[in-house]
């Protein structure tokens, strides 16, 4: 019951947000529409939504504006919570070359973690950096941790890939579905022991490892080594 009740309250708070929005934007209109001027487009650089309390709650811009209560860009408040478990001074080091976002919108919750974000060059997560740059979304955990997202990036040859993916703290990256620059479809499931490999390759594929073509599935150890697999290319004709 109890976790029905977090979950409803979610959601009211959601509904607080859009609610927030809308009446942001028709508080605008309305002016715009009293000063005796037609105009069908409202132009800014950026746009900062504040809660009831008036803290920043959600960030528009290209770029993304400053804001006073978002953790991500203050040095202070990262030092006083993520830093606390990933190493200290050496973390706010490494932290100092990650990027934040530069165009979109981002849904801060009341803490001021990054809960949602949409963009153009979407952020690194707050553990380390992305191997290529990517836009779409990423959706966060209360404390501001990557659990998931979608997205498109270009390779350094470049190339296009397309994953989305949803992530376990204890595995990282447990469940991704993805169309790769070399061809490859497929869709991994890791798990502490170790993870399945599902899908299709040409030769040579750098995700399945296989020197044949491939179309099946793949079981791993935690050690990488081949625990089981099968390859329609490589059942016996009939």
């Amino acid at each position: 019951m109890e976790k029905e009740l977090t979950q409803v309250k979610r959601q009211l708070n959601w509904l607080k947000y859009y609610a927030v929005v809308s009446s942001s934007l028709f508080m605008a209109f309305m002016m715009l529409s009293m000063s005796g001027r037609k105009t069908d487009i409202i132009r800014a650089k950026g746009i900062v939504i504040e809660d009831s309390m008036g803290r920043d709650r959600i960030l528009i811009g290209a770029t993304i504006p400053p804001s006073k209560d978002r953790v991500r860009t203050n040095p202070d408040k990262v030092r006083e919570t993520w830093a606390k478990s990933f190493g200290g001074e050496k973390y706010m080091k490494d932290y100092a070359t990650y990027e934040h976002g530069e165009n979109g919108i981002i849904f801060l919750n009341e803490k001021g973690y990054d809960k949602l974000v949409l963009g153009e060059n979407v952020g690194d997560p707050n553990t380390g950096k992305r191997i290529v740059k990517a836009a779409g979304f990423s959706f966060n955990d209360d404390e501001g941790f990557e659990r998931g997202g979608l997205g498109i990036s270009k390779t350094q040859a470049g190339d296009y890939r397309v994953v989305f993916g949803m992530d376990d703290p204890k595995v990282g990256e447990a469940l991704h579905l993805f169309l790769l620059e070399d061809g490859t479809k497929g869709m991994q499931i890791a798990y502490e022991g170790g993870r399945m490999l599902l899908g299709r390759a040409e030769p040579n594929s750098a995700f399945f490892g296989n020197k044949e073509e491939f179309a099946g599935i793949k079981i791993e150890g935690k050690d990488g080594k081949v625990l089981w697999e099968n390859n329609a290319y490589q059942q016996p004709k009939k």
